[in-house]
């Protein structure tokens, strides 16, 4: 279905419907979202650890991500921090993890990217160290860094080198051109200090981050005439921010976690739907009105 095309709406109104949304979804709409591993555990340490699992993983039906990423970050005892920091060995872990899948990963591809965090965490002290080690403030955005930040885990010593593809696709890089949804994900939950996010790293600037691009955000932004590319790339995901920095040029990227429930929650769809729309907030700006 071709959107049909309104007549152009004043910015503004736009922004004003965003943020209307924005207020409207919270923590407590949060399930089902990898964001809720993240938030079960107290000790900064333990988040890092947690959001960058709960992040590679996060691709497939939010629900079944929960589930898997989950099952893996109870394996790790009561903090995947200290797990990594003083027990973890590959040939442990095999039978630790042994029957993890989620989707086309398998209990090796979890463990060599344990391997590499383990590593990381030992020679650093901790995945926030290794950001802020490779964070530059006169970067355009965050991608230069995500890419070294990356580079960097991905370079750490691991026994099985058979496992490099499954780690690229689990930490994406910009360089690669891939849009990177699930590590500008991890960013977002990392940096951000408004709610639900926990804005970890307070030496990153909210500004420079990028839209965690995924198929909801893709679809919903085309919608509001905010996307104009039909490919979920770097380049599109940069694009996106860059419009959407003109409505909050400090935080961008607030608008994702909205945004993205109403694809989550099932109350935006790839067809127009009567009963939906007819209730959205974004009604009077979305290409797709209730006719």
């Amino acid at each position: 279905m071709v959107p049909h095309k309104n007549p152009v709406r004043r910015r503004g109104d736009l922004k004003t419907s965003l943020d209307h949304l924005v207020d409207t979804f919270d923590v407590t709409t949060l399930t089902p979202d990898p964001l809720e591993l993240v938030l079960r555990y107290g000790d900064p340490h333990d988040q890092e650890v947690a959001g960058i699992l709960a992040a590679a993983f996060a691709y497939g039906r939010a629900d079944t991500v929960v589930r898997n990423a989950g099952t893996l970050l109870d394996r790790m005892g009561r903090s995947p921090y200290a797990y990594l920091r003083d027990d973890f060995t590959a040939d442990e872990a095999l039978s630790r993890f042994e029957g993890f899948a989620h989707r086309f990963h398998k209990t090796g591809d979890a463990v060599a990217l344990l391997e590499k965090l383990a590593f990381v965490i030992r020679r650093e002290g901790s995945l926030g160290a290794l950001f802020r080690s490779v964070y530059s403030e006169t970067d355009d955005d965050i991608g230069p860094t995500l890419s070294r930040f990356v580079e960097a885990i991905l370079s750490a010593p691991g026994t099985d080198t058979s496992r490099e593809p499954a780690l690229r696709y689990l930490l994406s890089n910009p360089k690669d051109g891939s849009a990177c949804k699930r590590m500008n994900l991890f960013l977002r939950w990392m940096v951000r200090d408004t709610s639900p996010d926990l804005g970890l790293w307070d030496f990153v600037d909210a500004g420079k981050l990028i839209m965690p691009l995924d198929t909801h955000i893709h679809r919903i932004t085309t919608f509001l005439g905010l996307n104009r590319r039909k490919s979920a790339d770097w380049k599109t995901a940069r694009e996106l921010t860059s419009r959407l920095r003109k409505f909050a040029p400090d935080d961008p990227v607030r608008y994702d976690f909205a945004i993205c429930r109403l694809g989550i929650l099932a109350l935006c769809s790839r067809r127009r739907d009567r009963a939906c729309c007819e209730v959205c907030l974004l009604r009077d700006v979305c290409r797709f009105p209730v006719m």
